[in-house]
Formats: structure tokens, sequence, C-alpha cells
């Protein structure tokens, strides 16, 4: 019983790895073509909740192979492994993609905030008060003939 709970959690976990690994290409799509925010807050949520099947089911897989350490090894053991050995590849890849993502969303912003700047439009720092009460930001801004 416990050799095929195994064997169906390493499937999950392929099978979730696998899905992952195609949002992430999706999301590496999304940011490169400026997609708008929602359809990647979507994908983000998505993500977030693959990770956390994923970590569930790692641990469930954890639990069963410290119960299943004295079992003899069964016919289906090198299938097991190799799919194992397939989902940690995937993972690998989810990874790399995943930095990606993240290192594309810093560059994004960092442009954005730039371009806000240039235009005067940031309100960084903590807004101050005028004699009138009306809230102003401190923050340098530069003319756009500047920038």
């Amino acid at each position: 019983m416990t050799m095929t709970e195994l064997n169906d959690v390493i499937r999950h976990i392929h099978k979730h790895a696998g899905e992952l690994e195609s949002l992430l290409l999706r999301e590496a799509s999304s940011l490169k073509q400026a997609n708008s925010a929602e359809q990647i807050e979507a994908v983000a949520i998505q993500k977030m909740d693959l990770v956390q099947t994923l970590d569930q089911l790692a641990a469930r897989r954890k639990q069963l192979m410290q119960n299943t350490s004295d079992a003899l090894p069964t016919d289906d053991t090198a299938e097991r492994n190799d799919l194992w050995q397939d989902a940690l590849a995937i993972l690998s890849r989810c990874q790399m993609l995943n930095n990606q993502a993240g290192a594309d969303i810093a560059v994004q912003s960092r442009y954005k905030q730039r371009a806000l700047e240039i235009l005067g439009t940031t309100q960084t720092g903590t807004p101050l008060y005028s004699a009138k009460g009306a809230p102003q930001y401190a923050g340098a801004k530069q003319a756009l003939g500047k920038a």
C-alpha cells in the first residue's frame, strides 16, 4: 500500500512540476510581451498555488520514503526513480525560469521607475505638507530636457 502511494505521490509531483514549468514559460512570454499586470498577477497566483501543492507532495513523499526505507525494492522501483529524477530536472528548469522572471520584473520595474522620475511624477519619500496643508513629496525631480 505504501509503495503504491509513494508511486502516486511521485507521479503527482511530476505532473505538477510539468504544469509549473508550462506556467513559468507563459509567465516569461507575458513579461517579454509586456502584458497587463492583471495577467501577470494571475500567473503569479497560479504559480504560488502550484508551489504550495508541490511542497505538500514533497512532504508526503519524504514521509512515505521514511516509512518504506526498510522495504525491498519492487519491480517499479526503477520506473519510480526515473520519474523522480525527471521531476527533479523539471523543477531545476523551473527554478531557472523563475529566477529569470524575477530578474525581468526587476529590470522592468527599474525602467518604469526611471521613466516616472524623468517625467517628474514619482512620489518618493515621506509626504511633506505645505503651509496650506496640501501634501507635497520630497524627492529629486528632473526636467524632461535634462534626462
